[in-house]
């Protein structure tokens, strides 16, 4: 209605000018993140941290340098990109940028421009990412990328060989970086292009696969979508309504005054101009942060800014109603931190572990009920709590390549042979509770619950009942089990430091001992660096 203004202030007996500034004061009102999960659930269904993690993440694709990543895991069918693909609509097409797919080398083709060196140098000021004789050369081009300000999208794993080159851009690194690719020339040959990738930008991956790699795992923000009845059964009430009759559907989205409430806001937040967010009392959101962490992990730098960047991105959401620092610049309110660590807190257990929501979920419903007696259990009884618990089938491959070497990367589980039949495997689990809670009144040495079958054994030299294991040589078989389930992979020098600590041998028997096991197989060295048990 083209003259909805004029009949409201007819109606009201106001001036039209007061209906347009009731309006704009509409668009800019403070609001929360409650507020902010009941319009996105218009077409995204429960899924409350998901969304909310998701929507803010692609809110601070405007900001210098808070941005980050999320990776949404899953079985299939579960919604893993319908989720960001909904999302991603409340904000400006010139801003987003969505992959079905991308290969190493045409992501850099797509997103960037052919340009010359001497341009790209006066425009990014890349001056020491080249050589004099580089910068001297006047017919030398580079594909220059520019990512400041958008939201990456890709709706199916990207190549590995492209997650590679990412890492440093995913990392925050450095907001100019050089990269060398090859390209094949037509008769055959290859030739040498330089790219340069300027700005970060957030960044959202849907896939299927978790992934055991630590350098993608600590990056991201881990994310799955619910599978519960209630989520399923409004999912389907709202494809049945979309799917009956589209043109009404799309005509009922375009028209929904809270999905074009929330768009105008997102404008209005652009349009603002704001690039950064200061955190006050950065001290205690640190202290509040470390509570009950008496031992810190390397990943902590990743998940403490993390952190940070939700309350950023709360403090954001309510930008025009911020303390400003300066002219690009706002501040956080106290109700800005809470709102960041109350929805950190919905997903940090199962991101701190380096695990999907998903893959934890099935770890406390289906497998840690189980496989936490002495006999642990075999792979048919975990696919048969998970038909009891969900009602569908787990695919054996599923499981065996996805869900349980995620869960033994995280120190969750452990496999070895079945006893009385080394053909098949049985799962064990091995309480990494120590990585959040039961080091609080633990002993230093060790976690206290996470020697599984060997605790059982040989109680006697249990790290947290014998303060002198030196003094203990326990037997080459249960030392060597024992390490298994503390030491899931790393450095050979952690190994060794544990042979010492927890097998009574001097520092020579270890290292002898580790060469050994290198010698007979037992130990081998993966591609990114690390050792692992074979």
């Amino acid at each position: 209605m083209p003259d909805f203004d004029l009949q409201v202030a007819e109606k009201l007996g106001v001036d039209p000018k007061e209906v347009v500034a009731a309006r704009q004061a509409e668009y800019i009102r403070p609001t929360g993140l409650r507020e902010l999960a009941e319009i996105l659930s218009t077409t995204v269904k429960r899924d409350e941290p998901a969304k909310l993690i998701t929507f803010l993440g692609m809110l601070l694709a405007q900001t210098e340098e808070d941005q980050y990543n999320i990776a949404f895991q899953a079985e299939s069918s579960t919604g893993k990109s319908y989720i960001p693909l909904e999302l991603v609509e409340y904000f400006p097409e010139k801003e987003r940028r969505e992959y079905a797919g991308a290969s190493p080398t045409s992501f850099f083709h797509q997103m960037g421009r052919w340009i010359s060196l001497q341009e790209a140098v006066q425009l990014t000021g890349a001056h020491g990412l080249f050589d004099k004789d580089e910068l001297a050369d006047k017919n030398r081009k580079v594909i220059l990328v520019d990512l400041e300000g958008k939201i990456l999208l890709f709706m199916d794993q990207p190549h590995w060989m492209l997650m590679e080159k990412l890492r440093p851009l995913l990392s925050h690194d450095k907001k100019l970086l050089r990269y060398d690719i090859t390209d094949k020339t037509g008769k055959g040959g290859l030739r040498t292009k330089t790219v340069l990738l300027r700005g970060y930008s957030s960044v959202v991956f849907c896939i299927v696969k978790s992934t055991q790699e630590d350098q993608e795992r600590t990056r991201l923000y881990l994310l799955s979508p619910e599978t519960t009845q209630e989520k399923l059964s409004e999912s389907l009430n709202l494809i049945v309504r979309k799917e009956g009759d589209r043109n009404a559907f799309k005509e009922w989205i375009e028209e929904n005054p809270l999905r074009a409430w929330l768009k105008s806001r997102v404008a209005a937040i652009r349009n603002s101009g704001i690039r950064n967010v200061v955190i006050p009392n950065e001290d205690q959101v640190l202290k509040r942060f470390l509570e009950g962490r008496n031992y810190l992990k390397p990943r902590d730098q990743r998940d403490l800014p993390r952190l940070l960047r939700l309350i950023k991105a709360a403090a954001l959401l309510n930008c025009l109603h911020r303390e400003k620092s300066g002219p690009e610049s706002i501040i956080a309110s106290d109700d800005d931190i809470e709102e960041g660590f109350r929805l950190y807190g919905r997903v940090a257990e199962s991101n701190e572990l380096g695990l999907s929501p998903e893959s934890y979920e099935v770890y406390e419903k289906v497998i840690s009920p189980i496989a936490s007696g002495e006999e642990g259990a075999p792979r048919k009884d975990i696919r048969k709590r998970y038909w009891e618990v969900y009602h569908r089938h787990l695919q054996e491959r599923r499981l065996a390549r996805d869900i349980l070497p995620s869960l033994e990367s995280a120190g969750l589980i452990t496999e070895e042979p079945d006893p009385n039949d080394r053909r098949k495997m049985r799962v064990y689990c091995t309480d990494a509770s120590y990585i959040s809670a039961d080091t609080r009144a633990g002993d230093e040495a060790a976690p206290q619950s996470s020697l599984g079958k060997y605790r059982r054994r040989n109680s006697a030299v249990h790290p947290t009942q014998s303060p002198n294991l030196q003094a203990e040589r326990v037997t080459l078989e249960e030392l060597r089990d024992l390490l298994r389930e503390l030491w899931p992979g790393g450095r050979l020098e952690e190994l060794e430091d544990l042979i010492i600590r927890y097998g009574g041998r001097s520092g020579d028997e270890a290292r002898s001992l580790v060469n050994r096991w290198v010698a007979d197989g037992r130990l081998a060295q993966a591609p990114e660096g690390d050792w692992k048990w074979i």
